[in-house]
C-alpha cells in the first residue's frame, strides 16, 4: 500500500513521475482510468486490511499535477 501514483511513459519505456495521493483516497482495489491527461481514481478500500469499500472519486490533472475530488458514487463499491 502506497500513498502515491507512479506514471509510466510508454514512449520512453520508463517510470517518469510520482504524484502523492489525497489522504482521503482509498489505498487498494481502486478503479483507475485515463484519457491521456487525466487519471481517474474511483472507489476502492481504505487501510492495509481492506476495511470496507468507499464511494469516493478523484481526478489527477497530469499537466497541473493537482488532484480534485469528484462527486461520490451513489454506493460504496
Amino acid at each position: 500500500v502506497h500513498s502515491h501514483v507512479d506514471v509510466y511513459d510508454f514512449k520512453s519505456n520508463k517510470w517518469v513521475e510520482k504524484f502523492d495521493t489525497p489522504k482521503e483516497m482509498a489505498n487498494s482495489h481502486l478503479g483507475i482510468a485515463t484519457d491521456g491527461r487525466y487519471i481517474y481514481i474511483i472507489s476502492g478500500q481504505k487501510g492495509t486490511q481492506c476495511r470496507g469499500p468507499t464511494a469516493s472519486a478523484f481526478v489527477l490533472d497530469t499537466k497541473t499535477k493537482k488532484w480534485s475530488s469528484l462527486p461520490p458514487l451513489p454506493f460504496p463499491r
